[in-house]
């Protein structure tokens, strides 16, 4: 990997680029937080045993973007450059001063918070199309037809867990478990806005639960039924809050059979690993799913061999969605905006982009991955759901 860093302290100032006469050059920028400039002093890497771990999901992202581009077969002229947002150089604001923009006819980008804002605004300002890569939110981005989110947003993930109990469980015992917070509160309305019929009416019912950090199987159980399934959904974010309703469950799962449902923070949550849990069933979503197909494992070779590292779920991001957009671009052109379903190039993950209308003026606000996986954790096995 620090090998790797040598390369990038170079392509992030230079460009990775084909060339071939006077015929339209295709220019793509790649954003990620590399820290160039704080691993670096001149050329001399300043981490000899450790390499900090901040920086690593940019330097996935990064590389499996550049071995994305180097699959790319194509005759086309492409330049891919690589800018390293926390470098003093590179910021937003230098490279708008720089006018750096008005040549790019592609943007990606592994950024979150204010600078996927700015990217999504020059974006609309500039008609360059923008794929937010990683950014689980729209962050406020309205009438931008040209923004594309990957990383699906908290409404659509409840959107999709309502879907999947409405098809696979309605006649549960249904229990809403939650605490107090803002954030549940939304979380909340989420289900409550998919609950609602044409008429108005209501269409699953269930029983909503509203309890502290520490509660405990006394809290639980006058709210379950022992002959029928128990469908537990965590209405909250806190992975802590998580963990103890799985706890708590699997004190009482073998008198009161159950499912448990949680949120897309429980796709990363290592405890759910613990042995105990193995005869639970966990459901959770995600916008990601390594299936083991011959193009993930051919990518996980080349990236191991090129790192002596095991690629994250985010360099598979890195690749499979500059492979897939870069070939957009090189077949359709401005018109790539109309093919974000074309399903050639995709590489490990189903894609479903559908626009997000504005309420009030019916045009896109931006559009968004609609594709989301139900996950089960059962038997210390995952498994896809749909």
């Amino acid at each position: 990997m620090k090998q790797l860093l040598f390369v990038l302290a170079f392509v992030a100032t230079g460009l990775f680029a084909s060339s071939q006469g006077a015929v339209k050059k295709y220019r793509v920028g790649i954003f990620a937080s590399l820290y160039l400039d704080s691993t670096f002093t001149g050329s001399t890497y300043k981490f000899t045993n450790q390499m900090p771990k901040h920086i690593l999901p940019g330097l996935d992202f990064v590389q499996g973007a550049l071995m994305a581009v180097d699959s790319v077969n194509s005759n086309q002229p492409l330049e891919v450059m690589v800018y390293d947002l926390r470098s003093a150089d590179q910021s937003l604001d230098k490279l708008r001063s720089r006018n750096t923009f008005d040549s790019l006819d592609l943007m990606i980008g592994s950024v979150s918070g204010a600078e996927y804002r700015t990217l999504a605004d020059l974006a609309l300002l500039k008609n360059i199309p923008f794929v937010s890569a990683t950014f689980p939110n729209d962050g406020g981005v309205t009438n931008n037809p040209f923004t594309i989110i990957v990383n699906s947003t908290l409404p659509a993930h409840c959107e999709a867990i309502y879907n999947f109990i409405m098809r696979s469980n309605p006649t549960a015992n249904l229990v809403y478990v939650r605490r107090k917070g803002t954030q549940e509160d939304r979380l909340a309305s989420y289900f409550a806005k998919y609950n609602k019929g044409s008429n108005g009416s209501t269409l699953l019912k269930w029983k909503t639960l509203n309890l502290n950090d520490n509660f405990t199987q006394t809290d639980l159980i006058p709210h379950l039924d022992s002959l029928k399934t128990n469908v537990l959904i965590c209405g909250s974010l806190d992975e802590a809050f998580g963990l103890n309703l799985v706890n708590v469950a699997q004190k009482i799962y073998k008198t009161y059979p159950m499912e448990l449902v949680g949120m897309p923070t429980w796709d990363g949550m290592k405890d759910l690993t613990k042995p105990e849990y193995k005869d639970l069933s966990l459901f959770y979503t995600a916008t990601f799913f390594n299936t083991g197909t011959v193009a993930a494992t051919n990518f996980t070779k080349g990236f191991t061999d090129l790192t002596n590292g095991r690629p994250s779920d985010v360099a598979y991001r890195g690749y499979e969605l500059t492979r897939f957009f870069i070939q957009l671009l090189l077949r359709y052109n401005t018109q790539l905006m109309q093919h974000l379903n074309e399903r050639t190039y995709r590489s490990f993950t189903e894609f479903d982009f559908r626009p997000v209308l504005n309420s009030t003026s019916g045009k896109p606000d931006y559009f968004e991955n609609k594709r989301i996986y139900i996950l089960k954790r059962s038997n210390n096995l995952v498994s896809r759901m749909n």
